[in-house]
């Protein structure tokens, strides 16, 4: 019987599932940016339905990144990529799916509401002012800045609360695609890899960051169609050297 265990790859592997996602990305440029704009398209126009469109495009974010798995994988193998590859966690997993993304829609929702709760009014003033950044002029920056300083112990804590659930539904969605996992147990190993795996994991975000960072600058959003199939693909590279089968004795 084939099970996994996972591997203890040194930091430098971190670079290496960059690296990896960039020789993929670039055999296929023009699928995987379609497939981004089909997503970002989609995922818009979910979030405009009133109340339930931003609770419902975080219930189907693990169906994004399944999504993203499946297309990688048939990459890795030679196979066309793109939209073909959008209803793989609907064919696959589907109800372990689900309870992830609501799993990570009442962690996220708990977070905000501590969040809220210790920060008060200047956690509601930084939302207020993200959510319109055209009307921020030197004296509101001052007033930002007032804010941050008055809302960072929240703000310091919900970070504190949200790397776990974070760490548990990275990896969860590719267990569960192809590895079969329900979603407790695929939650579980992802977080236990991300533990145990700390320093390559955190070499491969803060490098993920650096290139979001210059993606949010290149114009018409063309950074980040090229940043998100880059951090999908990269991240199934991650999961394949981290999740390996052996067979058990």
């Amino acid at each position: 019987m084939t099970t996994l265990s996972v591997t203890r790859p040194p930091a430098a592997a971190g670079l290496e599932w960059l690296k990896t996602g960039g020789r993929v990305f670039m055999a296929g440029v023009l699928p995987w940016m379609g497939m981004s704009a089909a997503f970002f398209l989609g995922l818009y126009v979910i979030g405009l339905i009133p109340l339930l469109g931003p609770l419902a495009v975080q219930i189907l974010s693990p169906f994004l990144v399944a999504a993203y798995m499946a297309a990688a994988r048939a990459a890795e193998r030679g196979e066309p990529t793109g939209l073909i590859h959008v209803g793989a966690g609907f064919q696959r997993g589907r109800q372990a799916l689900l309870v992830i993304g609501a799993a990570y829609l009442l962690v996220s929702l708990l977070v905000g509401w501590v969040i809220t709760v210790m920060g008060g009014e200047a956690v509601e003033r930084i939302v207020a002012l993200a959510a319109n950044p055209q009307a921020l002029d030197p004296e509101q920056a001052e007033r930002v800045r007032a804010a941050l300083d008055e809302a960072l112990p929240a703000l310091l804590v919900g970070v504190a609360l949200f790397t776990p659930l974070f760490m548990a539904t990275w990896f969860a969605p590719a267990l569960v695609l192809f590895d079969d996992f329900p979603p407790g147990k695929a939650m579980f190993w992802s977080l236990w890899a991300c533990l145990v795996n700390w320093r390559p994991l955190l070499v491969y975000v803060l490098l993920l960051s650096l290139l979001a960072m210059v993606a949010l600058i290149i114009p018409l959003g063309l950074g980040l169609l090229i940043f998100l199939p880059l951090a999908m693909i990269s991240t199934y590279s991650a999961y394949r050297a981290q999740f390996v089968p052996r067979e058990a004795g």
